[in-house]
């Protein structure tokens, strides 16, 4: 037997434990997923459970979530993320056919999904970067400062309307206080968070039509979101599982690398 040969077997071989193993993970997440789905129905009155069934909205939300994010990226992704994403597609589902209702758990659904993104990808990471003994005691009366201290010191969350504005200073070459330029450090130091969150014109642009709906901050807050600003924002965090190029996806590849 030539060496091409056994090479070529090898790699045939390998070929038949990869379909196998991926064959494997579909199962194991689908069976995931419907977990979390069941949670989140049991909610539900007997009528919406009906409904669902009929529509058979379980099975696909379920295929839109694996052919979207993909086997792999699953797997990675903490099942909080996932469980958030569905809730906020009942929600949706639940709701489309009444434009009167208030979208407020839809949007809060994904805001916290986003929230756990941005803390297990970036704020988590950053964290570990600082050296805390060579922090200032004086501190700049900036709320961006003060709101990057509190998450270092006292592991605050950090908001994706700060993130944003973090990186729409950073991007404008602006003077930086201590704790920004800490971040942009960070950041810089990490091709990947840098060509994701700074160099992406893409995500960025995506990034700043999400933060001007305002449905994350002052709308929200206030309870009250309407369909056609519901249906606005879902596009621009999950596009409705059809283009990548959306806020929720761009972030959870900084978890790939």
């Amino acid at each position: 037997m030539t060496k091409l040969t056994t090479l070529q077997e090898e790699n045939n071989q390998l070929k038949k434990k990869l379909e196998v193993a991926q064959k494997w993970m579909k199962k194991e997440i689908a069976e995931d997923l419907k977990k979390i789905w069941k949670a989140k129905i049991n909610n539900t009155t007997l009528k919406e459970k009906t409904c669902f069934l009929n529509d058979n909205i379980e099975d696909i939300i379920t295929d839109k979530i694996q052919d979207f994010f993909g086997e792999l990226m699953l797997v990675n992704i903490p099942s909080t993320i996932i469980r958030n994403i569905i809730s906020a597609e009942i929600n949706y589902y639940n709701f489309r056919n009444n434009p009167s209702f208030d979208w407020f758990s839809v949007i809060s659904s994904y805001h916290k999904a986003l929230d756990i993104i941005i803390e297990e990808y970036i704020t988590s990471d950053f964290r570990k970067f600082i050296d805390k003994s060579k922090l200032p005691k004086y501190i700049e009366n900036n709320s961006l400062e003060k709101s990057l201290k509190s998450v270092i010191l006292n592991n605050y969350s950090l908001s994706a309307g700060r993130l944003y504005h973090l990186l729409q200073i950073i991007n404008d070459k602006e003077k930086l206080n201590h704790y920004t330029f800490l971040f942009s450090k960070f950041i810089k130091k990490h091709s990947y968070l840098e060509e994701i969150l700074l160099e992406d014109k893409e995500f960025f642009e995506v990034y700043e039509k999400i933060i001007n709906t305002e449905v994350l901050w002052s709308k929200r807050h206030s309870w009250r979101i309407d369909f056609v600003e519901t249906r606005e924002a879902r596009r621009l965090l999950i596009w409705d599982f059809k283009d990548k190029n959306c806020l929720i996806y761009k972030l959870m590849m900084i978890g790939e690398v």
